[in-house]
């Protein structure tokens, strides 16, 4: 258990409870379009032969009351596309998805706000769309004025605002709403470094109270820290579920793999022209950069033995066998 969950009060999970969150056989496609040009005509005339991607490839999940649930995976995997069907921007093509409870989201730094308005306006925008009445947001307003420091800006046009003062501001104001769900997707990742350890600080509070949390970051260290339970992604698909520290290992070391495949495939290039090529150029520029890549691989491969010992040494401790993983709990 990381420093982070130490001491903390926290209301335990209940893991007999009904999910708050579930995902059954979920699954999301997108059309890409080469350009706007492109993107407009769509709206008239269906493509013959669009370019499809499957942002969500049939997810099954659940997540309890209370969960801190950190998402892994590199860009495009489909964190982002969870996290927006969660709070209702995006809808499946195909399978259910089931939410219970006020959702607060802090998925894009300007996401719900009108510029021109000032920044206490917006609060009221914001309590506003997600039901509110203006004694509720009263109550909250001074809390949420006090926790983004943002001084007199407060009553100036978001349009006057700075990326981290945008961000101070939508954090303040999801994090003191009293939400059921909240949903964080790289909140953490502007900012100073008092505000970031503020915001870790909030976060902490409101897990501590049975606020059920959805974590994104590309910080592998950050989800650790903030969640016990982590989901590994890779192209729509849930790779892997379970104790983050676990989930972490999965993913760096299926990471490194992909990695050392391609780094063979690429020598394989350079020793293939090295042997074929007639261009004594080319030749002489592959020898140049081939020892380069060799000598990536062989650490590549050093971190892989690593990191698949590590992996295997956690599971013994906390299952008792290297066999069992988190889907076996």
């Amino acid at each position: 258990m990381s420093e982070f969950f130490e001491n903390m009060d926290r209301v335990e999970v209940d893991m007999d409870s009904k999910p708050v969150i579930k995902f059954d056989n979920v699954c999301k496609t997108y059309t890409l379009y080469k350009s706007d040009q492109e993107r407009f005509r769509a709206l008239f005339i269906k493509p013959k032969h669009p370019t499809l991607h499957r942002a969500l490839d049939h997810v099954s999940l659940e997540i309890r009351k209370g969960e801190a649930v950190g998402i892994m995976g590199d860009n495009g995997c489909g964190k982002s596309t969870l996290l927006k069907t969660v709070t209702g921007v995006n809808f499946p093509d195909e399978g259910t998805v089931e939410v219970h409870g006020m959702v607060a989201a802090l998925l894009e730094l300007t996401a719900g706000f009108s510029i021109d308005m000032t920044g206490r306006e917006n609060i009221y925008l914001k309590g506003y769309i997600l039901g509110l009445t203006d004694d509720e947001i009263k109550v909250i307003e001074e809390r949420v004025v006090d926790f983004a420091e943002l001084g007199d800006y407060i009553d100036q046009p978001v349009r006057t605002y700075s990326s981290g003062m945008k961000m101070r501001l939508g954090f303040a104001i999801n994090v003191n709403i009293s939400p059921d769900i909240l949903v964080v997707d790289e909140a953490l990742a502007v900012g100073d470094a008092a505000f970031k350890a503020k915001c870790k600080n909030k976060i902490r509070e409101i897990i501590e109270t049975g606020v059920t949390v959805l974590f994104v970051s590309h910080n592998a260290a950050q989800v650790e820290e903030i969640c016990e339970r982590a989901i590994y992604m890779k192209k729509g698909q849930i790779i892997f579920d379970g104790p983050t520290p676990e989930t972490r290992l999965v993913y760096i070391t299926d990471k490194r793999e992909m990695q050392i495949e391609r780094r063979k495939k690429r020598i394989a290039q350079l020793e293939k022209l090295i042997a074929t090529s007639d261009n004594e150029e080319d030749i002489e520029a592959a020898k140049n950069v081939l020892p380069k890549h060799q000598k990536r691989l062989e650490q590549f491969e050093a971190e892989l033995a690593q990191y698949t010992e590590d992996l295997k040494n956690y599971r013994i401790e906390k299952y008792g066998s290297a066999d069992k993983t988190g889907f076996d709990q």
